[in-house]
């Protein structure tokens, strides 16, 4: 029988649940109705902490009449073409009612006066994590890490894990219009960054290295500010210029994704891409990018390049919740988006390397956001419900899809007499590609889909319902590695190729700015030699949204 730590998994949603009780009493979340701006709610913070929208106030006319705020672009100048139609006028106090609840001004600061006028907007929140996990396998981020198998002690014993990392803070920057082009930019960062590990981590695998390793005090209280989004934009009637880290085209994000599910697209790179909508005023909209991206391999010497399709139906809304954080209008949107990357790899021999093998990478994403119960604006959420979906394929595209498998070079040669033996000196990284056992280079194959669902329960939505799985699987993995692992030099490693996610969650806007929620994750690991351990985490979740 295995020692799961079952009474913390027992007591953390015990504990959200109480104050999910409290906080649906009336007196407990009474908020102050706002007054003076116009009633906007989803455009200070973009989805899961990603771009700004344009600025569009919404309407609480019907969303044809308004089109859906655009999850990915950055933010539009008061001149330029996207913010162009009239805001309307701010709405009494007095009318505030029902799901206009939720309405929250900006925070914003401007400059000149008018077409002289800079702006600069606030955006982000503080949130604070409280994890429990059935087992030792990851992090407070789970991000490529395997569940530590059913034969090691680390799978049968839990961990409890606290963390502000996810708190988030972001900068828009908008323009005057010089011109066709009307200039912004926007600057996000969170607490994330790249830091040596805490004690207790241990690989995935036997045999899988570990980075340096820090006090959990300096983990956890002490992590790294980094960039998540640095991109400017210029946008005209013709066609719109992005330059900078984002969002990558390929999986259309962040459209569809919700906050970066595993096995599933979720990526940002350094990038050039140029884009241009078509009929966004109509009841159908085109859009269409492309983009040159910083390539996976510095040294195959040329960039990826990514290119996309997006079709949306205006007549048909709905709301979405991408990350924890605003909700955001979006119509029936349809899209399908293709990349292409290539390694070159120095020859599978020792040094001094003199030739190189070569191998394209490539990957298809089709993805689907479908309003079931259509909402006429973001502010409409009573009684709420849209499916999303998502279909991926393609071969050396694991790190745009946070799964490796835990696939490492094999081994050069293996002797007797050489202890330890010859390691291959690779010029890229792990679990992307690697040689079979006839020294042929080749790409790692994946497939992977999402199906998910966001409900806004009756009458005004405070309550926020989803569910979501994915699952990935490797095609070629086994025949790669048919020991399993063991071609890495350590009898003890092991490679996996199939993963399953599912998750639950629930929140509740306590205020507009303030939301609660708890979430159950369930992981699985399918290792070559069919091992299957899986991991059950809780989540609890606070969030003070600006």
């Amino acid at each position: 029988m295995k020692d799961r730590v079952t009474s913390g998994a027992h007591w953390a949603p015990a504990l959200l649940a109480i104050v999910f009780v409290l906080a649906a009493d009336p007196g407990f979340a009474q908020a102050e109705e706002p007054t003076g701006a116009s009633p906007d709610a989803s455009a200070d913070a973009p989805p899961d902490g990603g771009p700004i929208a344009p600025e569009v106030a919404p309407s609480l006319a019907p969303a044809a009449a308004a089109p859906a705020p655009e999850p990915t672009a950055a933010p539009a100048p008061a001149s330029s073409p996207a913010s162009a139609a009239p805001a309307p006028a701010a709405t009494p106090p007095a009318e505030l009612t029902g799901a206009a609840w939720f309405a929250r001004p900006r925070l914003a600061m401007t400059a000149g006066q008018g077409s002289r006028t800079f702006k600069l907007r606030f955006f982000g929140f503080l949130a604070a994590d409280f994890m429990v996990d059935t087992t030792r396998s990851y992090d407070d981020s789970m991000g490529t890490l395997l569940v530590a198998r059913t034969d090691t002690y680390e799978n049968h014993r839990g961990r409890a894990q606290f963390s502000m990392k996810s708190t988030r803070l972001g900068f828009g920057f908008e323009s005057p219009s010089v011109g066709p082009f009307s200039p912004s930019a926007v600057i996000e960062s969170d607490f994330a960054g790249s830091q040596a590990t805490p004690p207790g981590t241990v690989p995935a695998v036997v045999g899988q290295a570990l980075p340096e390793r820090s006090s959990e005090a300096v983990y956890f209280a002490s992590p790294i500010f980094h960039i998540r989004h640095a991109y400017m934009k210029l946008s005209s009637p013709y066609v719109d210029f992005l330059m900078g880290l984002t969002y990558d085209v390929f999986g259309w994000q962040s459209y569809f994704d919700p906050a970066g599910t595993r096995n599933q697209v979720y990526s940002r790179n350094t990038q050039l891409r140029l884009s241009r909508r078509f009929g966004a005023d109509g009841p159908v909209t085109f859009e269409v990018a492309a983009a040159a991206v910083r390539p996976v391999q510095r040294d195959s010497g040329v960039p990826d390049a990514s290119a996309g399709l997006r079709v949306s139906f205006n007549g048909w809304q709905g709301i979405r919740t991408p990350g924890n954080e605003r909700v955001v209008a979006m119509p029936l949107t349809l899209a399908v988006s293709g990349i292409a990357r290539q390694f070159k790899l120095r020859a599978f021999s020792t040094p001094p390397f003199q030739t190189s093998n070569s191998v394209m990478g490539w990957g298809i994403s089709v993805d689907a956001f479908l309003p079931i119960i259509p909402a006429s604006n973001f502010v409409d959420r009573g009684n709420r419900l849209a499916l999303m979906g998502s279909f991926v394929t393609g071969a050396g595209i694991g790190d745009l899809l946070s799964v490796t498998g835990g696939a490492k070079f094999p081994i050069l040669y293996r002797d007797a007499w050489i202890n330890p033996p010859l390691h291959y000196e690779a010029n890229a990284d792990n679990g992307l590609v690697s040689f079979d056992e006839q020294g042929v280079l080749h790409a790692i194959k994946w497939t992977a889909f999402r199906v998910g669902l966001q409900y806004y329960l009756p009458t005004t939505g405070r309550w926020i319902f989803s569910a979501n799985y994915t699952q990935a699987h490797s095609p070629n993995l086994a025949m790669l590695f048919p020991d399993g692992g063991a071609e890495t030099g350590d009898e003890q490693y092991h490679v996996a190729d199939t993963f399953r996610y599912a998750d639950a969650k629930l929140t509740f806007d306590v205020t507009p700015v303030v939301r609660l929620g708890v979430t159950a994750q369930y992981t699985q690991t399918v290792y070559l030699d069919e091992d299957k351990p899986h991991n059950i985490r809780i989540v609890g979740k606070t969030l003070y949204l600006f």
